[in-house]
């Protein structure tokens, strides 16, 4: 039997590709082509279907914001900040009380203080106890007409192009290698602080996208893996590669959801370009050009804004899409280095995104692709109490009841990191409302479910 949060309505809506060009319409629970989104059936001076207005040339107009502040998510989890819109009808950047931290419980024990901080004299150490930062990520999964191909190298990506049907039946797909290596990426994250959902893109065989997830935002237990899972058995790939209608889909569902908590998360897999737009056409170029400008320069940017984080991952067939891709990881802020190849999203050239396109064994990169996302997602981050100064800040662990050890302060941007520090905020400035476990004692954290992080105020940073 169906889990009960994957029973679909007889009719689901299906937005068109892109949200800010198009309305909604009914498309039947069978997957049936979705009407023309042109249709003019609804009232004059509307898109169909939709109440949106439309210009003289029957598109409908952008979708604005109201006048005025309204609330938004900050990195705490809450909808606690404010959002502005301005006179030309655009949101600004969320703006969050940094020192409304989530309350946190005072140690007054002295030997609650780890070994190096014990017992000093120049200074005070408080310690408090705090709670990690739970994680919410909704996969965003190209099921589009060419990933009923095999793999390279069974099945070159330019026969695919040619002929997007599977050469080899006895060899999966890369539709089946995907949703392989995403049942066990989904398991990997059962009993963690994270919820998951699912949105699969084309949602009707042709350009359109769902406007909410077709597995819903819950937590990893059983249930929820039973229906990620039948979502996926259930969804064969057809249709074409609307990238950027399911992506602003997203950020809207993750940014209007109160059951997104903490620090929020899409994660888009794809094997192909935008094919899509605002009108339904690959050949019409200058649409999709406007349709992935938009998208790097409005859209994921008030992602970020909302905190929320784009990862991406190129399957074999996305090598034309290669500098797009690239630049959304980057601009998404999950780039994989600060010194990737990014700033030219027309070309071929980029690698800030996890680029499996020319992988000799798809599936295995992407196993470890989704393990490493899922550990990028489930950060090992921890809110700083209200008031903290950056350069008396310090992080204790204690694991099975043991005595704490001290956590070194390391705030080096690369792999070699190993200890606590300060992310950056979306403007590179230092952000001291919560700290981040970096290397091999965020390792040790997600080890052993015993673990408590304590923060700890007072005292000069142990570096």
């Amino acid at each position: 039997m169906i889990p009960t949060r994957f029973q679909a309505p007889l009719v689901r809506n299906v937005c068109a590709a892109t949200l800010w060009m198009a309305g909604c319409s009914a498309v039947p629970a069978d997957g049936g082509r979705a009407p023309n989104r042109m249709q003019a059936a609804g009232p004059a001076g509307s898109a169909a279907g939709s109440g949106a207005p439309i210009d003289s040339k029957g598109a409908a107009a952008p979708s604005l914001c109201t006048v005025g502040a309204t609330p938004c998510y900050c990195p705490d989890g809450k909808m606690s900040g404010t959002q502005f819109c301005d006179a030309r009808r655009e949101l600004g950047m969320c703006q969050c009380d940094t020192a409304a931290s989530p309350t946190m419980g005072v140690r007054s024990d002295a030997m609650s203080v780890c070994e190096s901080l014990r017992g000093l004299t120049d200074c005070s150490a408080r310690t408090f106890a705090s709670a990690q930062v739970p994680a919410s990520i909704l996969f965003v999964i190209d099921r589009s007409g060419s990933m009923a191909c095999n793999a390279p190298p069974v099945q070159s990506v330019e026969a695919c192009n040619t002929d997007p049907h599977r050469l080899s039946a006895t060899d999966p797909s890369r539709w089946e290698i995907t949703v392989a290596a995403l049942k066990d990426a989904f398991k990997s994250l059962a009993g963690s602080n994270s919820t998951l959902g699912l949105s699969m893109f084309s949602a009707d065989g042709s350009c359109g996208v769902d406007s909410t997830p077709i597995v819903g935002l819950s937590a990893v237990d059983d249930a929820q893996l039973g229906s990620l899972s039948m979502a996926m058995d259930s969804a064969t790939p057809a249709g074409g590669t609307p990238i950027v209608g399911a992506l602003v889909q997203a950020y809207h569902h993750l940014h209007e959801e109160l059951h997104a908590t903490g620090n929020r998360y899409v994660v888009l897999i794809t094997d192909g370009e935008e094919s899509c737009g605002t009108l339904g056409s690959e050949d019409n170029a200058a649409d999709l050009q406007a349709a992935r400008e938009r998208l790097l320069k409005v859209e994921v940017l008030k992602a970020r804004d909302a905190n929320i984080r784009t990862f991406v991952i190129g399957a074999p067939g996305s090598e034309g899409a290669r500098g797009f891709l690239s630049e959304l990881a980057f601009l998404g802020g999950s780039a994989r280095a600060a010194d990737c190849a990014h700033g030219d999203p027309n070309s071929d050239v980029g690698d800030c995104h996890f680029d499996l396109s020319a992988d000799a064994d798809f599936a295995a990169t992407l196993r470890g692709a989704l393990g490493k996302v899922s550990n990028d997602a489930l950060a090992c981050e921890f809110p700083t109490p209200p008031g903290a100064n950056a350069s008396t800040v310090n992080v204790q662990m204690s694991q099975d009841g043991a005595a704490p050890d001290c956590i070194l302060h390391d705030q080096r941007q690369d792999n070699a990191a190993n200890g606590w520090q300060f992310p950056n905020k979306t403007d590179g400035s230092m952000d001291t409302s919560r700290v981040v476990l970096r290397g091999p004692a965020c390792d040790r954290l997600k080890s052993n479910p015993s673990t408590v992080v304590d923060i700890i105020l007072g005292c000069a940073a142990l570096e």
